[in-house]
């Protein structure tokens, strides 16, 4: 190791460059615009920790500062100001981006940090002296390669009963409703914005003008999948995807909750429209909501490490 250095950016186009020098862009968590989306309207100030070995940058940790808005703030309980990743709990698989043969050096970043930090969702158990990440929440992804239909699907991932049950509940739709799908359209996604407010009251995100604005946003930045399942003529149900590097991601949906299993119908089409799209990988997001493990999907831990608080377990429920 010779003279390694850090330094602490903050301009906006400084931090992008060094953002697409380490970023592998394989999911949509590595795109900038996807990120800054998140950040944006916040104006959360950026604090990207960068690593250089004589004056070559080695690695990368991308936080911004929380100044106490958005979900962030509301889902962890903190009163002050605190260092989270780049574009918030929005985002899946943090790390820190080290160039191959200078991994050794996580820890150096991560005493770097010397404020209020959480750290999450992380892809590893990270480690800073006595304190290791703990569990913070699953997010659930089913592989496509193999799969050719739905049919193959409930095959693979259901016994006897389970599947039959399901599908009962689906043909449940097709039997006793006229049910159409239909592409989406602006007038739509403010439909799945109501939607999420009737179903969750004062704790929908989209109560917030900012999160109704970052769908609209990725609406116009990346390939979106936006459907509409009608039932007996009138819409009951969207759903907002989006589609980057054979992934179909789950982004956000919102139903008529009243009426039954209409949750899984949704599941069911997008699982359908993934294969059709030609998706390798079907990533439905972050925590179990109650159901998805019931779909026996594949669970990916992701990780929370807390810094610098007095009493960092207590200070954000953990």
């Amino acid at each position: 190791m010779k003279n390694l250095t850090f330094k602490i950016i903050t301009d906006v186009q400084e931090a992008k460059n060094i953002w697409d020098l380490f970023s592998p862009l394989q999911t949509i968590d590595d795109e900038w615009d996807f990120r800054y989306t998140f950040n944006k309207y916040l104006n959360f100030p950026l604090h990207f920790i960068v690593g250089f070995e004589n004056d070559s940058p080695v690695g990368l940790l991308p936080l911004q500062l929380n100044t106490n808005k958005g979900i962030s703030q509301k889902k962890f309980g903190v009163k002050e100001p605190f260092l989270e990743f780049f574009g918030g709990i929005d985002t899946d698989n943090n790390k820190i981006f080290l160039l191959p043969g200078y991994e050794y050096l996580l820890p150096q970043f991560l005493k770097q940090i010397q404020s209020t930090a959480i750290l999450a969702p992380l892809a590893d158990q990270y480690t800073l002296g006595q304190q290791t990440a703990i569990h913070y929440t699953d997010k659930f992804v089913l592989g496509l390669e193999s799969i050719r239909d739905f049919e193959m699907f409930l095959q693979t991932k259901f016994d006897g009963k389970s599947r039959q049950r399901l599908k009962n509940r689906i043909n449940h739709f097709n039997k006793n409703y006229k049910i159409e799908i239909k592409q989406g359209t602006e007038t739509d996604l403010e439909l799945l914005f109501e939607l999420s407010k009737d179903r969750f009251g004062e704790d929908s995100s989209f109560n917030m003008k900012h999160r109704r604005n970052i769908l609209r946003d990725l609406r116009q930045l990346y390939e979106i999948d936006l459907f509409v399942i009608y039932i007996n003529g009138v819409p009951k149900a969207v759903s907002f995807g989006m589609l980057y590097n054979k992934t179909y991601d789950g982004i956000n949906i919102g139903y008529d909750y009243d009426i039954r299993d209409l949750g899984k119908l949704v599941f069911v089409t997008q699982i359908q429209r993934a294969l059709e799209l030609g998706c390798n990988v079907y990533d439905v997001g972050k925590n179990a909501n109650g159901w998805k493990e019931h779909f026996h999907l594949n669970k990916i831990p992701q990780y929370k490490l807390a810094i610098n608080f007095p009493h960092a377990y207590a200070a954000i429920g953990m």
